[in-house]
């Protein structure tokens, strides 16, 4: 499935779609209104794969993070099409530091590509709509005001992204299960968290 193309194909790698996304950038500042001239009608995955990546990089994270809610709410109600708000699409950040990163992550890319393949039979509408939720979850867990909070869940989305370009079920299902954990980690968290507040002020 080429994402950077209207004409349907196999697969893609992902570590290529970056590479070529990446490649395309202009010097200096870019914005996500930029960004999605570029991707066609079913880039939800690319779109998952980079915003995932910039949740982890610090400096863009809070921005990163709020706009991953746009695409994860189209994608529950099973819009064709990612789109984002003016205000959110207009808003700029350093691309130069995204490229910098993607030089650390393409060997665990290529890593994670070597043993994915394509293997699921679900409906695209399914799949489209639960990894919309996933996400949605993981970008409401990554605003949370705790340090390093951002981290685990922008880690999960790339994955979840992965799986999803290259359509593999098995990576998906992996994918969720990290989810289901990082989200149980975060509640357990601010649960004890809580407790510990509440039995300092003798409540």
């Amino acid at each position: 499935m080429s994402l950077l193309s209207g004409a349907p194909a196999a697969p893609t790698h992902t570590s290529q779609l970056l590479e070529e996304l990446v490649a395309q950038a202009p010097d200096g500042p870019v914005d996500l209104e930029w960004l999605l001239s570029y991707l066609d009608k079913r880039s939800f995955g690319l779109l998952l794969l980079l915003l995932g990546l910039l949740v982890i990089i610090p400096g863009v994270a809070t921005i990163a993070t709020l706009a991953l809610l746009f695409p994860a709410v189209e994608m529950i109600l099973g819009h064709s099409a990612p789109s984002f708000p003016r205000f959110v699409s207009k808003r700029q950040f350093d691309f130069k530091r995204f490229k910098r990163f993607t030089v650390l992550v393409r060997p665990m890319l290529q890593a994670i590509e070597r043993f994915s393949r394509p293997r699921w039979d679900a409906r695209r509408d399914v799949i489209d709509r639960l990894v919309g939720l996933v996400v949605f979850l993981l970008a409401f867990s990554a605003g949370w005001p705790l340090p390093l909070v951002n981290v685990i869940p922008g880690m999960v989305v790339v994955l979840i992204a992965i799986a999803y370009l290259q359509e593999d079920g098995l990576l998906l299902a992996v994918a969720m299960a990290a989810a289901l954990i990082s989200l149980f980690g975060l509640g357990w968290t601010l649960w004890a968290s809580f407790g510990a507040v509440m039995n300092w002020m003798g409540l």
